[in-house]
Order: C-alpha cells, then sequence, then structure tokens
C-alpha cells in the first residue's frame, strides 16, 4: 500500500517521529525533526508523550486547510482563481488520479492512522504509566484514527446505500516494513464505516471529560470531541435518533456555547464554542490566511469565493454577521474572499469541532424525525446568534432545506458544503453551471461517481490489488 512509501520517505521502518522534545515542527514540512526505533519510543513515559505529540503534529497537517479546502473547491462556494492547476481541476469538477493535492490529503491522513497505530498498539505496554494514563493516550490515539477514517471514505469511498462502492484500506497494526502483504485491497463501505463508528466509540469510552485548563480541554481531545464526531457520523448515515441523542449529549454537556458575535470564534483561541481547536502558531502554522489573503496582504491569493455565493455574502450584510467576513481582492477584475482566518503568519487556529454544528445536526435529526418544532429551536438559534429572525418551516422538507442553507452560511471554507449536498444528493442538481472568475464557461459536476475523489496514482500504481473509483477509471 502507498501509504507506507510515504511514510518511508519520512521514517525509517521501524521508525516513528517524535515531536515535544523541545524541538520544533514547522507543520508545512514533513521532514522528521526526530525519530527514534518504535520500541524506543515507547520505552518510557518521556518518549511515550512525545509520540502522541507527534500524533497531533500529524493531524495539523489534515486540518492546517487542506481537508477543508478540497471539498470547498468542489462546492458552489470557493473557486480558484489563480494558476495552482490542480485546484483550478477540482473547481472545474475534473480532478484526475495525478492530482498533487489530493495525493498529499491522501498521503497525510495515512501518516495520521500509522501514528495513531502505533500508540494503539505500544502505548499499553510502557512502563511506569498509569492505567488512567494509558487510556486517555489511547482514547486520543482511537479517536483521531476514527477521524483520519472518516475523512477518507468521506472523500474517497462513499456512503452505503447513497453512493460510492468501496471504502477503503484500513490499517490498525503499525506499518513497520514493507512485504506482499502490504498491498490491501479496499474494505468494503459498511466495514470502513464501521471501523469509523468502532474506532469513535472506543475513544469516547476511553478519554476524559476534562483536562487542566481550558486551552488543553480544547486543544486535546476529551470525551465531548469524539461525541461530537459520532453524531457527525450518524447524520451522514441518516441514523437520525442516534445523531439526534450524540448531537444532544455534547450540547448539554455545558462546557460550550454560542458564541457572541460571529467574528469572535474566530478571533478568539479556544472560545466557548469550540469543541475542538487545532492549535497553530507562527511556527506550527495552518495555511487559510496564504490561500485567500491578496499578495499585498502577504497571501497567495489564489482562493475567493464563487461570485453568485459572493453576491448572497452581500446582500446579507448589515443583516447577518457571518457575512461580514469577507473583503474584497482587486485582482481578478475583483474577487471576494473569506477572512475567518485573519491572523499574520497564518497563525490562526482552525476550529474542527463546533457547537454550531451540533445545534445544526440535532436540527437535522429533528426534522427527519418530524419533529419541526424542535428542529426550528435549534435552527434558530444559530440563526440568532448570527443576528437573524426566526425561520419558520411547515413540514420536515422545508425545515430540511433551511438547514442546509444554514450550514452554507455558518461553515464556509470550513469543510462542509460539498458533503452536505453530496450526502443528500442534492450535489448533482446544485453543482450546475457554476461560473468561474478566471475561466471560459461554466461547470457542472455532472456524475454522481463524482461525489467521492480519484484513489491517487501513486497508491494504484503500486497496490496491484487497488481499485480506483468508476468514474476515474
Amino acid at each position: 500500500m502507498i501509504m507506507k512509501k510515504y511514510i518511508y520517505k519520512g521514517m525509517a521502518a521501524g521508525f516513528i517521529v517524535l515531536s515535544g522534545l523541545g524541538i520544533s515542527c514547522n507543520v508545512l514540512d514533513q521532514d522528521p525533526q526526530f525519530q527514534i526505533a518504535t520500541d524506543e519510543a515507547f520505552s518510557n513515559v518521556v518518549n511515550a508523550e512525545a509520540a502522541l505529540n507527534g500524533l497531533y503534529n500529524e493531524a495539523q497537517l489534515v486540518y492546517n486547510w487542506r481537508v477543508q479546502t478540497l471539498g470547498e473547491l468542489a462546492s458552489d462556494l470557493v473557486q480558484s482563481i489563480d494558476t495552482w492547476d490542480s485546484f483550478n481541476v477540482i473547481d472545474e469538477f475534473r480532478q484526475t488520479p495525478d492530482n498533487t493535492e489530493v495525493d498529499d490529503l491522501y498521503t497525510q491522513i495515512y501518516r495520521t492512522i500509522d501514528l495513531a497505530n502505533n500508540i494503539i498498539a505500544f502505548g499499553p505496554n510502557v512502563p511506569d504509566l498509569s492505567q488512567e494514563r494509558i487510556n486517555d493516550m489511547l482514547g486520543q490515539a482511537y479517536t483521531f484514527r476514527g477521524m483520519m477514517y472518516f475523512e477518507l471514505v468521506k472523500y474517497f469511498g462513499g456512503i452505503p446505500g447513497k453512493y460510492g462502492e468501496l471504502g477503503v484500506i484500513l490499517e490498525t497494526e503499525p506499518s513497520i516494513g514493507i512485504s506482499d502483504d502490504s498491498f490491501q485491497e479496499r474494505a468494503s463501505l459498511q466495514d470502513t464505516w464501521n471501523q469509523v463508528r468502532s474506532d469513535l466509540e472506543m475513544g469516547e469510552s476511553m478519554l476524559t471529560e476534562s483536562r487542566a485548563s481550558n486551552f488543553l480541554s480544547r486543544s486535546r481531545l476529551v470525551k465531548s470531541a469524539a461525541t461530537a464526531m459520532l453524531a457527525r457520523y450518524h447524520l451522514y448515515l441518516d441514523n437520525w435518533a442516534d445523531a439526534e441523542s450524540k448531537a444532544n449529549e455534547v450540547i448539554t454537556q455545558g462546557s460550550f456555547e454560542l458564541v457572541e458575535p460571529f467574528a469572535a470564534i474566530f478571533r478568539t483561541d479556544f472560545s466557548a464554542e469550540s469543541i475542538f481547536e487545532m492549535h497553530y502558531n507562527v511556527i506550527d502554522f495552518s495555511g487559510f490566511r496564504q490561500w485567500y489573503y491578496p499578495a499585498s496582504l502577504n497571501g497567495r491569493g489564489g482562493l475567493s469565493f464563487h461570485v453568485p455565493f459572493e453576491q448572497e455574502l452581500l446582500a446579507r450584510q448589515g443583516e447577518d454577521e457571518r457575512s461580514d467576513l469577507i473583503a474584497f481582492n482587486s485582482a481578478f477584475g475583483g474577487v471576494y474572499y473569506s477572512t475567518k482566518f485573519d491572523e499574520l503568519q497564518n497563525a490562526s487556529n482552525v476550529p474542527v469541532l463546533r457547537i454550531a454544528e451540533m445545534y445544526l445536526i440535532r436540527a437535522e435529526a429533528r426534522a427527519m424525525q418530524g419533529n419541526i418544532a424542535g428542529g426550528l429551536t435549534d435552527l434558530n438559534a444559530v440563526r440568532n446568534r448570527a443576528g437573524l429572525g426566526n425561520a419558520s418551516a411547515s413540514n420536515g422538507d422545508e425545515l430540511l432545506d433551511l438547514i442546509l442553507e444554514e450550514r452554507k452560511f455558518e461553515f464556509a471554507i470550513e469543510g462542509h458544503r460539498f458533503f452536505d449536498m453530496t450526502r443528500t444528493d442534492r450535489a448533482i442538481d446544485v453543482f450546475t453551471d457554476i461560473p468561474r472568475t478566471t475561466g471560459s464557461t461554466t461547470y457542472s459536476i455532472g456524475d454522481r461517481g463524482r461525489y467521492v475523489f480519484p484513489i491517487p496514482n501513486s497508491e494504484i500504481f503500486t497496490n496491484p490489488n487497488m481499485v480506483q473509483n468508476p468514474a476515474y477509471r
């Protein structure tokens, strides 16, 4: 499997990368800063804790912009306006298996999985580590692994009974060396989603409820983060009662609230809005600002809003606080871009799980179970926080339309739109005749087979057992 190949580009066989030993690591630089043999990595408490820090370091490279942005580009919200071809083709719904950005996403997710596997395999045997600490460490590893498989299957697999043919390769053991056994087949869609659920439930059962500080409770996984991910899992699979239950657990837990004003979510690190927030700084930095902000403000300026969505945002200004987090870029005849992540040197934290999502998951689950009043209460809580008045709906279909529209504005550039449209089978109609500022025509997704992305060629060419998704064969 090519995941192993890429791991060993940065890690020798039988070695893992550690961080947190007083050595800074730029998250956009994948070269290892420090590596030791696997048996040594878990030979004492200090090294085991460093391995856990290394897991977060790897996950930073998934959530720094990559997993969110590729999906947004494939939607009707975000467009590529410069010469970055790997983005342009996604924007035009014609990505291919040789796309380097798709390859990088696939590879980085498996790197993160492999380090989680090492912690799960070797963490229980660390000497002088209390059982409570072992359980918490394993809980973080299981939860991250479940999160990574969730991202893999939604991008490259599909959803059982909806779309897609196969899941992804399931690696649950550490990668130490390469043999014929390394080249596995893709699991079924159902088995892949079962793995996501199993890992998240294991993580939920082992994680601590809270940590010593607000910073740690929101920058490190705790039980509520695993519960929130399970709410998202059940939403995608239309398990409405379970989705409502898990979202309700997080909402009623008491540690989270809808933050006002809306901009404070992104201007305040570890606000009460964040269930789990990936921490970045001027050394370990995210890339949102780099991609969206223009060159005049030390960015690349390669991404902006599609004009139709831009016009919707402008029409809402003065009414919807979320529409104020945009700015004008005079390039390419004038476009608007998101200012959600505005810190210089790309130091903005990135919320991975927010309490607003739990309200909207519970609203959707209630709508689909016929609880219109309850769904409207949740929807209006999010609307009111943004400065909007109450919405009304007379039936579940109307309410679902309102919820999906609300998610579009609430989570713009945060990576939900493409998958909201595919999981509800609206993408084939909504992603039609979308104009690109730098394109010569309009573009449409055209094929439900493109509800999933291609397996990268690097995997196809290396693993003889790998099967490509039908739309890319």
